[in-house]
């Protein structure tokens, strides 16, 4: 069985930027606080290596006696200026630091150490010393320009999400027709065919398996390899004819057989399981993408 689709990109619908307005940005602040929190560290930090210790390249038995030393002063909670002054290395002291794509490896390692307050630990052929001195949690910043692009990012998925939901809501309830399609459209209509159930040249596989199991005239949200979302409209049914002994005869015809109710759900599903490119904390993301469900 081959199907013919009209579809059209959503994007053209979706706001921007640009459309995204400061009252918008603190009422989304204001109704979200606490799930979009975001954590700040203070610490203090030295990399530790066998250079910097013995003046030698080489991890030797030597440099692991130093790091045993060490560790022990940890154990014994010695301050961390008091172990790095004994081997005459410099800390850095980080305040005020968030996680970002910006950060550098050796404080992102902290920051993901940071359950362990005072430790010693392996970053690549270094080892890093580091003392959390301060955890907060706080409201986003919006002086903070990366931070302000972040909290946008999060308006805009979702003014999105809220546009998918009311379109998907329409089609369940039988309140979207093709004059609506047009409309939306704005001339942009493109078509293609699908040869099969296993056709995935433009769409997302899973998004060619909803197609398929779709009537006549009906509509429905995909996406493709690209996560790119498009209103789709089911335009022509070519039947093949096949045969009960045709391998695919069974998985066409379960297909076919699915409630329409569900297949909205599954086009729905497409859109909640996609991942926000967004960095906050790992704390602040896992609260936003439970916020969405």
């Amino acid at each position: 069985m081959k199907l013919k689709i009209d579809f059209f990109n959503l994007k053209n619908l979706y706001k921007n930027k640009e459309d995204i307005s400061n009252l918008e940005i603190n009422d989304f602040l204001n109704e979200n606080k606490e799930q979009l929190k975001v954590e700040y560290l203070d610490f203090e930090y030295a990399v530790i290596n066998p250079q910097k210790l013995l003046g030698v390249d080489e991890f030797n038995q030597a440099f692991f006696d130093k790091i045993d030393e060490i560790e022990i002063d940890i154990s014994n909670n010695i301050e961390l200026k008091t172990i790095v002054d004994k081997f005459d290395i410099q800390p850095i002291s980080i305040t005020n630091f968030r996680i970002t794509n910006k950060s550098n490896k050796v404080e992102k390692k902290i920051f993901e150490a940071r359950n362990i307050e005072f430790d010693i630990i392996e970053n690549e052929n270094d080892y890093i010393l580091y003392r959390i001195i301060n955890s907060e949690e706080r409201s986003p910043d919006l002086n903070d320009n990366d931070l302000k692009e972040e909290v946008i990012n999060l308006v805009i998925q979702k003014s999105k999400f809220d546009f998918n939901k009311k379109l998907l809501e329409k089609i369940q309830n039988n309140e979207f027709n093709n004059n609506d399609f047009t409309k939306l459209a704005n001339n942009k209509i493109e078509t293609t065919s699908l040869n099969s159930i296993k056709d995935n040249k433009k769409f997302d596989i899973n998004a060619v398996e909803l197609l398929y199991s779709l009537p006549l005239n009906s509509f429905t949200l995909i996406n493709d390899e690209n996560n790119q979302i498009y209103l789709a409209r089911i335009n022509q049914i070519i039947d093949q004819s096949i045969s009960p002994n045709d391998k695919n005869f069974n998985e066409y015809k379960m297909k076919q057989n699915t409630n329409n109710k569900q297949n909205i759900l599954k086009s729905y599903d497409l859109l909640l399981n996609k991942k926000y490119n967004v960095v906050l904390n790992q704390k602040t993301i896992e609260r936003v993408k439970n916020f969405f469900k």
